[in-house]
């Protein structure tokens, strides 16, 4: 099966086959043999060609945040001929919490410009601290959280409006 991602604007383009209990993941560079084992709903442990990695998976709408080593990625699944998708159709205007954890510091404000990639808030989470980022340039529309806040994965931390490319 062939499925294409997107991480802000590097597209990642992979072919998935079962081997019994695991999976083969290509992309084209590497080739690796992937098993998943689920503690919940939203926490796993993948084991990557050997290698085990604790994973933090939470879905808002067609956004899924990953939440590995301290790191957070946001990957939209694209549609065939995706690669010239606009903006809005593949940066989520809400920056949402990938998963629970405490505010530490909001940078921005209502009105404020971003650029893709400024930091937006830093969230605590699973003892990290966590940036919080701009898919695209644009204008953030509303702050729902203030540094001490205490939020659940999944919710609303900042509205954006991104413009188009």
């Amino acid at each position: 099966m062939r499925i294409g991602l997107r991480s802000n604007e590097r597209h990642l383009a992979l072919e998935v086959q079962r081997e019994g209990d695991a999976y083969r993941v290509r992309d084209g560079a590497t080739d690796r043999l992937v098993r998943a084992d689920f503690l919940d709903e939203s926490n796993l442990v993948l084991e990557i060609d050997g290698e085990r990695h604790r994973v933090t998976l939470v879905r808002n709408g067609d956004v899924f945040h990953v939440a590995i080593a301290g790191e957070i990625y946001a990957l939209t699944r694209e549609q065939p001929g995706g690669s010239g998708a606009q903006v809005d159709a593949v940066a989520a205007p809400e920056i949402v919490a990938p998963m629970p954890g405490k505010v530490i510091r909001v940078m921005v404000e209502a009105g404020d410009r971003v650029e893709r990639g400024d930091t937006i808030l830093i969230l605590e989470a699973m003892k990290m601290e966590n940036r919080l980022t701009a898919d695209a340039a644009g204008t953030v529309d509303a702050v729902k959280v203030v540094a001490g806040d205490l939020v659940d994965g999944g919710q609303v931390l900042v509205i954006l409006s991104y413009e188009s490319e």
